[in-house]
């Protein structure tokens, strides 16, 4: 039996052009209204939670080879709970078939979106993923 073990990590990710700027004030900033901003954890309220999960499958060929592995992916969830899928990039990962496979999990995943001052925003998350071989 193999299994699959991941946790949401939000993380302030370090001059990502679609992010925000952390500013003095990310609630002001919320609340004046401004358009398609992605912000970071340290900026929002409430973080993204994860609201239903799809967990990856693990690839048949790697799970009958015994081959574990681990992935580190990054996209932003939109103000409805969505992942973008326009903004899903892997990080790292050990295997393209592991990285195949957490990117159709995510795009099936619903997620309760970040908010600030009871306003949901989109918010930027790193997530990582580990394919273990049980023994």
């Amino acid at each position: 039996m193999s299994k699959i073990i991941f946790s949401l990590i939000l993380v302030a990710a370090a001059a990502l052009p679609s992010v925000a700027p952390a500013q003095q004030s990310s609630q002001s900033s919320a609340t004046s209204g401004a358009v398609d901003q992605t912000y970071l954890d340290f900026q929002v309220e409430q973080t993204v939670r994860i609201k239903t999960i799809t967990s990856p499958e693990y690839p048949s060929q790697l799970r009958a080879a015994r081959i574990e592995g681990q992935v580190l992916v990054q996209f932003v969830v939109d103000e409805k709970g969505r992942a973008q899928m326009n903004t899903f990039k892997v990080l790292r990962s050990s295997d393209n078939a592991f990285s195949e496979s957490v990117k159709i999990a995510i795009s099936e995943t619903a997620f309760f979106p970040a908010e600030i001052g009871g306003r949901k925003v989109k918010q930027l998350v790193q997530q990582p993923f580990k394919f273990a071989a049980s023994k």
